[in-house]
């Protein structure tokens, strides 16, 4: 508080003295209230202003962060799609299928490197890995009296993990069971 408040609650009680002994609150003290008053409702008007521009402002920076949030992911896959576009505008005609595999092997593992650094991880369950419906989605379903409860059987597509989430579940064959 300023001086002056001090000054402002010091006469405020000494109107309200005033007032409980009897006598009517002079013209000052009603125009001294009156100012008071004002300035509260300023200060409340300000402050609730700040409050919505702030609010706004927290909107735009979380509407930006959204938009922008995969920016960084896409900027990591442009070198895949430029190998991808070079191994494309290569000839046919003098290009070998076994290097066209090889080419085709290494932008595979690069792509898969961007993944990593992204966190994404593969699910590729093996044969006999008991089946996990958070991970596992079942395509189909096969006769073996070995497993006694749902059980892998074949993998048929990989699944993919981010943070622990499932992106995608793997897409597997699953054992009947006894």
């Amino acid at each position: 508080m300023t001086e002056d408040n001090f000054d402002n609650v010091e006469d405020t009680a000494e109107s309200r003295a005033s007032q409980a002994a009897g006598a009517a609150p002079s013209a000052a003290d009603f125009q001294r209230l009156q100012d008071d008053l004002e300035g509260v409702r300023e200060r409340l008007f300000r402050a609730t202003a700040d409050a919505r521009n702030m609010q706004k402002r927290i909107e735009q920076e979380k509407d930006q962060g959204i938009q922008y949030a995969n920016e960084r992911l896409l900027k990591s896959l442009l070198p895949v799609i430029d190998n991808f576009e070079r191994a494309l505008a290569v000839d046919p005609q003098t290009t070998d299928v076994p290097k066209l595999l090889q080419g085709m092997q290494i932008v595979h593992d690069q792509m898969m490197k961007v993944l990593r650094q992204q966190e994404v991880e593969e699910i590729a369950p093996e044969p006999g890995t008991p089946f996990d419906p958070a991970h596992h989605h079942a395509l189909m379903q096969q006769e073996d009296d070995r497993y006694d409860q749902p059980t892998v059987t074949q993998l048929m597509q990989k699944g993919y993990l981010v943070h622990g989430r499932t992106l995608r579940p793997a897409g597997v064959a699953v054992s009947k069971g006894k």
